[in-house]
């Protein structure tokens, strides 16, 4: 790769490695030597993130034969995911000298590649830079000539696997845990002005860090629910039907409101371990069904503070849903109510040591029914988990609360609800 782990000078030009391992002279034009994607616009996007490089925060384009060990993990409704591993891997103290285990994801149809999509995936560019899991670069599946987006290898699987194979295990610690780092990540892509518009269980993966003990959740798959080759879907709505908000199903313009939904599914699937609507047919009733104000069951014991926030994110009218601001904080304070380490938070959270008993008595009662929690179910044949194109022949009625949400979202009484009804200023 031109360079040597113990050398702190470029064996191009000589000059001092001002980063490690890396010359901001010499190896961007050294990497954008020599290979072509097939696609000019691709290549140029590519290099793009090269120009701006800044240690190893570049895309690259790698050819398929640097890969080995290719095995298929998952089908999604558009692509379709394998592991493998990374031969020659870039020149960062980490990787240095070893081959790294790393997801290829390919875009189905994606041979005719639209512009539009183009635009998307580079969209993952700047959003993976923010939410945890490392987007590499690009190669080509040489039997389809389809793109593949080479991507972090994510050791938990997803939050629908990990709930699958381990809900008795998760205690309502590690939920929590979960919840805040997709809050945290969510909130990032929305501070940058994007939407998500395909979130469930199955695009928050679960990863590792060096010295973490519990895994670290990120968000995936940004906006990347439609065929690759279609170039205006505007008009069009994708996703897995659980989890899209009534108003979305109802052809209204997406807005971040419409990922705090999906979060709000994603909350309630966390309480029960099973996922939403598994026993239902994904059909247009299950659409009328949601735009009536029907929501998914949440688990025996979930704490009443718990569900009235799920509830407030699965509010029918979006802009009385929390924004994901009101999310990350609400579910640090829940986050400080089950930790030993007072230093951490700071004193800013000393305000809150009048509920932080309650809430944690609250979530140490919830654990004991973890074990009662039924993990054997049945899913309907026509449940469908992976997104695709939701269309339906009958228009759908105006989106409606439940009595059953109504209450919650109304109910002041709830114990330990009350940082819910504080503004983000009284809160931290």
């Amino acid at each position: 790769m031109g360079t040597e782990i113990n050398n702190l000078n470029c064996l191009y030009c000589n000059k001092f490695f001002y980063e490690e391992l890396w010359c901001r002279e010499c190896d961007p034009q050294r990497l954008m030597q020599g290979w072509t994607s097939g696609n000019p616009i691709i290549d140029k996007c590519i290099k793009d993130t090269m120009y701006k490089a800044a240690l190893d925060m570049y895309l690259e384009w790698v050819p398929f034969d640097k890969f080995t060990d290719i095995e298929k993990i998952g089908q999604g409704g558009f692509s379709e995911v394998y592991s493998a591993t990374w031969l020659t891997v870039r020149p960062l103290i980490f990787y240095y000298g070893k081959t790294f285990k790393v997801v290829l994801k390919k875009l189905n149809g994606s041979r005719n590649i639209s512009d539009r999509y183009i635009t998307e995936l580079f969209l993952h560019w700047n959003l993976y830079k923010h939410t945890g899991l490392r987007f590499f670069g690009l190669t080509k599946d040489p039997e389809t000539n389809d793109f593949m987006m080479i991507m972090q290898y994510a050791e938990y699987g997803s939050l629908k696997q990990h709930l699958s194979n381990n809900f008795n295990n998760i205690l309502w610690k590690d939920k929590v845990e979960i919840l805040f780092f997709m809050s945290l990540r969510l909130g990032c892509v929305h501070d940058l002005g994007y939407f998500h518009k395909d979130l469930h269980s199955g695009n928050v993966l679960q990863y590792n860090e060096s010295g973490i003990r519990l895994p670290k959740a990120s968000i995936s798959d940004f906006g990347l629910c439609g065929p690759a080759n279609e170039q205006n879907p505007d008009n069009k709505v994708y996703g897995v039907l659980p989890y899209v908000a009534p108003e979305v199903l109802n052809k209204e313009p997406f807005t971040t409101s419409a990922d705090v939904y999906s979060f709000g599914v994603i909350m309630a699937e966390l309480s029960s371990g099973k996922p939403p609507f598994h026993n239902k047919r994904h059909d247009f009733n299950l659409a009328l069904a949601i735009c009536d104000g029907h929501r998914p069951e949440f688990g025996r014991g979930t704490p009443e503070f718990y569900k009235k926030l799920a509830y407030k994110c699965m509010n029918a009218n979006p802009n009385e849903r929390p924004t994901t601001q009101e999310l990350f904080d609400i579910i640090n304070i829940w986050r400080y109510s089950m930790s030993t380490n007072r230093l951490y938070y700071g004193r800013e959270f000393e305000k809150f040591d009048n509920i932080k008993e309650v809430l944690k008595a609250d979530f140490e009662k919830a654990n004991e029914e973890i074990p009662n929690i039924s993990t054997s179910f049945e899913t309907d044949p026509d449940a469908v988990y992976t997104s695709r194109e939701l269309t339906f022949d009958n228009p759908l009625p105006r989106p409606v609360n439940s009595s059953i949400i109504t209450s919650y979202i109304n109910n002041d009484k709830i114990r330990g609800s009350q940082m819910l009804e504080l503004s983000i200023t009284q809160q931290i």
